[in-house]
């Protein structure tokens, strides 16, 4: 056991195993959650930053300062927009769709975390450590030509930086739902209509979660939804090619917003 003890505070302290608690701090009702710990092995010297890069639609690719790459809500090959070589170590999906849940264009054998469950029909609940990027999920509300229906947002926790992928997201936020998401830092927004909310609406709920960047997505490059979202906009960035680059000691007041190229 003694042995045990002293591998274990030797490879913490060398960086090789991150602890799942320390990253809980975006929801602050969630520090308190049991939750199992797993040890999984991360950069011991990273820089203390994180990569955010588009690929059009809903569809990112997030890396961790400790080298974890997450991608959030893959489309295949039925889109308009180039599907990129990626190979991530875990796949966020918010919404059952193609456009959303193509998780078999990813090389390797990354973990997949869905959001919906019963066929997408049913909220499911998740809450992870992949490296060093603590991820856990927040029911919201999305929809089709019929109806509304369930959704899923996520929240990716990294370097003190708490992002949050709205996914399909067709309504303002509750109360219990702004506490779930806790504070965010970075948010990726659908501003596109019809199956998520629109420029105006998507307008109020950035101004519910106060983030330092909002980066707006699923809008398909029309050009007239991307100048409602931005009207009114104080600070506007745009960013033509590469990945965006956040660090928490370099963050803006709230809120910038981010337009990236794809």
């Amino acid at each position: 056991m003694r042995i045990f003890l002293r591998f274990f505070v030797i490879a913490a302290l060398a960086g090789f195993f991150i602890p799942a608690a320390v990253y809980a701090r975006c929801a602050p009702e969630l520090v308190n959650a049991p939750r199992a710990f797993r040890a999984v092995p991360v950069n011991s010297t990273p820089p203390a930053r994180v990569s955010i890069e588009w690929f059009g639609h809903s569809f990112f690719r997030l890396v961790s300062p400790g080298g974890t790459r997450i991608i959030a809500d893959p489309f295949g090959h039925e889109m308009c927009f180039r599907v990129p070589a990626v190979r991530p170590h875990a796949v966020t999906i918010g919404r059952e769709h193609p456009h959303h849940n193509s998780a078999g264009i990813a090389a390797g054998n990354p973990l997949v975390l869905r959001g919906l469950g019963g066929d997408g029909e049913e909220w499911a609940k998740v809450r992870e450590t992949v490296g060093d990027v603590l991820i856990y999920n927040v029911p919201v509300t999305q929809r089709t030509y019929e109806r509304r229906t369930k959704g899923s947002a996520f929240v990716y926790e990294a370097g003190g930086l708490c992002i949050a992928h709205l996914g399909d997201v067709a309504e303002a936020l509750s109360p219990s739902q702004l506490r779930r998401l806790g504070k965010i830092h970075v948010v990726m927004v659908p501003i596109g209509g019809t199956f998520a909310v629109g420029p105006g609406e998507a307008r109020k709920i950035v101004d519910q979660i106060r983030p330092n960047i909002a980066i707006p997505m699923h809008y398909w490059d029309d050009e007239s939804l991307l100048r409602r979202f931005l009207r009114g906009a104080r600070r506007v960035r745009k960013l033509d090619q590469g990945p965006l680059y956040v660090t928490k000691r370099k963050l803006p007041p709230p809120t910038l917003f981010v337009v990236m190229g794809h």
